[in-house]
């Protein structure tokens, strides 16, 4: 991926349960190419808590990793992880997937939204709430909709219509659904497809889940942002949250959102990058040692970039010339501790041969 290897797929980083593809747990602090999807090209990737998918050019997805909620929607209830990567059987061709911490969705060539694993909070979005699928569910309140685009958080999921319209369900965490508060209701989840009103009239174009955040796009370039704050209000020192859209001030003509566990990143049309949250580990990626967190977000000057992605505490991005770009945290959180993990082991998931923090962003290692 840090050379014009068109279609094919690479991983590296944290190796626990097999994440990286490799048929081990090892892990991998430069990119090497899955040797099981090396004879085939894909046209995208996506991370969950754990685990790792590819949706091939034929529409075909790829999954593997950690399955302890079914996550990886292999039908089986057998195993815990699958190490090598395994093909999941939708009734149709897939053109995106989304992974959370332990669901997945994949939107299909119809417009359909399926949904897999852990359905604690209803992200599957299939009006109920607990337990997990381990086959693929459609999600029945969005048919008849024309989904074109799909994102998950840690535990909710986010989609997007023809029409522009945005829908959102799961866990509320700290009103990361976009849906105001209601003091009657016994629980802020939603375990079916809800329409975000707030964004009524609004043409949304694409949509962003990060750990307890929400984001999306829409056609005038404008970014909008709900959950709690990435940093502290100026005035309290105490964590502030917004459980509606707000627009993202300090950043227009937004052509990309991604979301990662404390930080976001604005991708203009221009290739312009923003950066907004925690300075912690050099995420915002401004160059500085010790930067302080800023209160809007701030472009990082001299980069240009065609696409982002946002992890829990790196970011990454792509050049027009196809190389590969990262910043932020150099280390690795383990699994085994769950939804906020506090144990570290090997990572590597810049890419540069080393677990170093990187505070601006950095060309990666070749193949």
């Amino acid at each position: 991926m840090a050379r014009r290897l068109i279609g094919k797929v690479a991983c590296w980083g944290n190796g626990d349960y097999g994440r990286l593809g490799h048929d081990c747990a090892k892990s991998l602090a430069v990119p090497s190419l899955v040797p099981a999807l090396i004879n085939q090209k894909f046209l995208s990737v996506a991370c969950g808590g754990a685990h790792t998918a590819a949706v091939a050019v034929d529409g075909s997805v790829f999954t593997w990793g950690l399955n302890d909620h079914g996550q990886l929607g292999h039908y089986t209830h057998q195993e815990f992880s699958m190490q090598e990567p395994q093909e999941v059987f939708l009734p149709e061709a897939a053109v995106q997937v989304a992974m959370g911490h332990s669901h997945t969705l994949f939107l299909t060539e119809s417009s359909s939204v399926w949904a897999v694993g852990s359905n604690m909070h209803g992200q599957l979005g299939l009006r109920r709430r607990g337990g997990q699928e381990w086959v693929p569910r459609r999600v029945q309140d969005l048919v008849g909709t024309k989904i074109i685009g799909i994102a998950a958080g840690a535990q909710h999921s986010l989609a997007v219509s023809a029409d522009g319209e945005l829908f959102t369900w799961g866990g509320d965490t700290r009103g990361c659904l976009g849906h105001g508060r209601s003091s009657f209701a016994a629980t802020q989840d939603e375990s079916a497809p809800r329409l975000v009103k707030k964004l009524k009239g609004i043409m949304v174009q694409s949509a962003a889940g990060g750990l307890m955040n929400s984001g999306c796009v829409d056609a005038n370039g404008a970014a909008y942002f709900w959950g709690p704050y990435l940093r502290q209000s100026p005035l309290t020192k105490a964590a502030t949250e917004a459980n509606e859209p707000e627009v993202l001030s300090g950043v227009q003509n937004v052509k990309q959102l991604a979301l990662g566990g404390r930080h976001l990143v604005a991708l203009t049309h221009g290739g312009r990058v923003a950066t907004y949250g925690t300075s912690e580990y050099g995420l915002l990626g401004l160059g500085s040692s010790d930067p302080p967190s800023p209160f809007q977000p701030t472009l990082i000057p001299d980069v240009s970039l065609e696409q982002v992605a946002a992890g829990w505490q790196h970011s990454a991005g792509v050049t027009s010339d196809g190389q590969l770009l990262t910043w932020g945290w150099g280390g690795s959180v383990g699994s085994e501790s769950g939804l906020f993990p506090d144990q570290t082991s090997a990572g590597g998931q810049l890419g540069h041969d080393n677990e170093f923090d990187y505070w601006k962003p950095t060309p990666g290692n070749v193949m």
